[in-house]
């Protein structure tokens, strides 16, 4: 396989300069929950199971009554694109994508999958994309680097299967403008303590093919500027609806398509992570900071820095340093509020200039406060 081939190179080229594949030097964890990309400084990242993101965006799709695919290949081309040129990425002079060896390499680092040069003739270029970690982003993104390195737009079709993507490119006269700079919070970590989490680097493990695994999980890795733009496509396409649980969502936003979007989010996070049946024990609030280590923090999501208990009924108020997006911060910690005490529960969101403050309460009567 040329995928094989072409992995077998890199591994052999990094043992010659004594160097060894490692994940962690690029994705670099801070002490503010957040986890930065080392060649795009301000830029925070999620490090997500690939099955889990996939399920949340259809439980996304569900909520919102809408199909969002387009709306995910838009924003990571678009994402992927701006990386491409704010960090003037060089390209190979004979402008072979498949003999790209930084795109490779970063590929490999993202955990995408692997891709190569499929066929040429006169009007098609076919690219094959093999163990791919998301369809819709591994398109956007390969779409965009084949339009940068040769510096032109293409229209663009896909076939797919559980296990490949033949991706196809034809020349097109169409003009669209250069992505610009997405309106997503960008973070200044030059004050940042860089920290090692070795819970989650320590079970890291590199199979044949490239991809690499934490607890037997493959991973792949979602910038904000990604999660933000998509957000952003998806606003212009929303209509008012609701789904069971939206009214347990109050995130203070003036903006009802917005907020609904981060409804729709917040609850699809929550629902993933009640299925996969963690254990979530708390004796007294400071244990909280620990749920939050484990589940935001570790994977970039966001930190707790303080939790206080309001009542004796499990109504607490989170304080909240950081987050990649609120969202899937306040999705997962309402589904470990939930996991906690048993019952079903609501949060409200509010801010200063500095931190997030998130309430979490009982969303049902006194009579039946169970599942």
């Amino acid at each position: 396989m040329i995928q094989m081939s072409w992995f077998s190179n890199i591994i052999n080229k990094n043992k010659n300069n004594g160097n060894i594949f490692d994940p962690s030097r690029r994705w670099i964890h801070f002490s503010n929950g957040l986890i930065s990309d080392l060649e795009d400084i301000s830029q925070s990242i999620w490090i997500t199971d690939s099955n889990w993101f996939e399920m949340w965006f259809l439980g996304v799709e569900e909520r919102l009554g809408l199909t969002l695919g387009k709306r995910l290949i838009q924003a990571s081309s678009d994402s992927f694109e701006y990386f491409l040129i704010f960090n003037k990425v060089q390209i190979p002079k004979n402008k072979d994508i498949g003999n790209w060896t930084k795109l490779h390499e970063d590929w490999r680092h993202r955990n995408l999958g692997n891709f190569s040069l499929y066929s040429v003739d006169a009007k098609i270029t076919k690219l094959l994309i093999t163990d791919y970690a998301n369809l819709y982003i591994t398109i956007g993104y390969l779409a965009s680097a084949f339009e940068y390195i040769n510096n032109a737009r293409y229209k663009f079709q896909w076939n797919d299967s559980e296990s490949s993507i033949i991706l196809s490119f034809e020349l097109t006269n169409q003009f669209f403008p250069l992505p610009s700079k997405s309106k997503n919070f960008s973070h200044n970590f030059s004050e940042i303590k860089k920290i090692h989490n070795s819970e989650l680097w320590d079970m890291l493990s590199i199979q044949d093919d490239g991809m690499w695994y934490i607890h037997n999980s493959r991973k792949m890795i979602v910038t904000s500027d990604l999660f933000f733009r998509f957000e952003g496509l998806c606003l212009p396409f929303l209509k008012k609806i609701d789904f069971s649980g939206s009214n347990n969502y109050d995130w203070g936003i003036k903006d009802d398509m917005k907020s609904l979007w981060w409804s729709a989010s917040a609850d699809s996070a929550r629902e993933l992570f009640i299925s996969s049946a963690y254990h979530i024990l708390i004796r007294e609030d400071s244990d909280w900071i620990k749920v939050g280590q484990k589940h935001l923090s570790m994977y970039g999501l966001g930190k707790i820095t303080h939790a206080e208990s309001l009542d004796k009924y499990g109504e607490i108020i989170f304080q909240l340093e950081t987050s990649f997006h609120l969202s899937l911060s306040c999705g997962i910690l309402l589904a470990c509020w939930e996991r906690a005490y048993g019952k079903k529960g609501k949060l409200i969101l509010t801010s200063d200039e500095n931190d997030f403050f998130v309430k979490i309460s009982n969303s049902l009567d006194a009579v039946n406060p169970q599942y």
